[in-house]
């Protein structure tokens, strides 16, 4: 649906009306049309929503990257245009809509307007501090972008994948919060596999009384245990110190895996390896390793940030696909806290606070 925003002036507000009910605003007034003269456009563009309490979600939880005006809140007004071309608006009350009288014309557009043109946008991953990270579409734009992250634009990509994280380029400088932070490779312990069995053996005999984790190790098969070529990815395993295999404790005897690319799930390893069941014709491993449980941070970023599509062969970012959103969506799923301590800057991830976040009007 195509829809305006409409927000108070506070400059030109001297009546004072701004954030007042619709009845409150009616009795100061002493009429029922609301004054367009006041109002500034703040926002206008096609919006993915069904209805007006729709829209009220969206300009308080999933806030359209760029828009500069305030979330949208009780004496904000808001027009709706349909197909026809009429426009009907909505005040927006303490509980609901008003439908009411507004000149449109009376109103002007104010300095952080902002539309949003579907012809130019660009579908990207918008994280902001304190929030969970959130599919939206912005401008293609310079301007656009600049208005997302509020301000200068700066380009990183620390990451193998075509991915671009745009962040501002004078956040810290600026005092902007911190928001995510970007980790390292954890580094990688290679080991031959009967050291890997024995790790995970001891392991197991303790975690149970010491409360800790299972531990993730990953066994790489050679390409000449395969009939047809596979990718390193596909010929990588994921498996746990968990597996009943390394734990004496358990009947039976399994190693169950799933390959790094996910095309094998759930995979009884144990009766296709040479150095278990599958004998001397069986996959034979051609590494092991386990990564470090501590993550190094490489670089915080401050401010809003969206993560769009990068490819090398184009000149312009674009859309991110759906398996690189729902990537980074768990990569940077929940925000962080950070603090300072005798080995330098931390950082904790925590879910938001829901009531926080809901958006309810009181």
């Amino acid at each position: 649906m195509n829809v305006k925003i409409y927000q108070i002036n506070t400059e030109s507000d001297t009546s004072n009306i701004a954030f007042l009910d619709y009845d409150s605003l009616v009795k100061r007034q002493g009429t029922e049309k609301v004054n367009g003269a006041v109002y500034d456009l703040v926002f206008e563009g096609d919006v993915d929503c069904k209805d007006i309490e729709d829209v009220y979600r969206m300009f308080n939880l999933d806030i359209p990257a760029g828009y500069r005006g305030r979330s949208l809140s009780v004496s904000d007004v808001v027009e709706v245009k349909d197909s026809d071309g009429s426009s009907t608006f909505h005040y927006c009350d303490m509980f609901g809509f008003k439908d009411v009288e507004f000149d449109a014309a009376e109103s002007r557009v104010g300095e952080n307007f902002f539309r949003l043109d579907p012809q130019n946008q660009i579908t990207v991953l918008l994280v902001q501090p304190g929030k969970y990270p959130q599919e939206t579409a912005i401008g293609s734009s310079l301007e656009d972008m600049q208005a997302a992250v509020g301000g200068d634009i700066e380009e990183y990509m620390p990451f193998d994948d075509e991915v671009a994280l745009i962040c501002n380029e004078s956040g810290k400088l600026d005092g902007l919060p911190y928001n995510r932070a970007v980790y390292l490779e954890p580094e990688e312990r290679e080991m031959t596999y009967s050291e890997m069995k024995e790790m995970f053996r001891k392991h197991e005999s303790e975690r149970i009384k010491s409360g800790r984790e299972p531990l993730t190790g990953y066994i790489v098969f050679s390409s000449d245990s395969f009939l047809k070529p596979y990718s390193l990815e596909s010929r990588t395993y994921e498996i746990s110190s968990d597996n009943k295999a390394f734990n004496c404790r358990t009947g039976g005897y399994s190693i169950f895996g799933t390959s790094l690319d996910g095309t094998d799930v759930g995979v009884r390893l144990d009766q296709y390896m040479a150095d278990e069941r599958g004998n001397t014709d069986g996959w034979k491993v051609e590494r092991c390793y386990v990564k470090n449980d501590e993550r190094e941070i490489a670089d915080i970023i401050a401010g809003d940030f969206f993560i769009a599509y990068a490819p090398v062969d184009s000149e312009k970012f674009l859309s991110l696909p759906d398996d690189l959103m729902a990537k980074y969506k768990e990569i940077f799923k929940y925000p962080e806290r950070f603090y300072r301590d005798t080995d330098g800057v931390k950082a904790e991830p925590y879910r938001p606070d829901k009531q926080r976040c809901d958006g309810e009007r009181g």
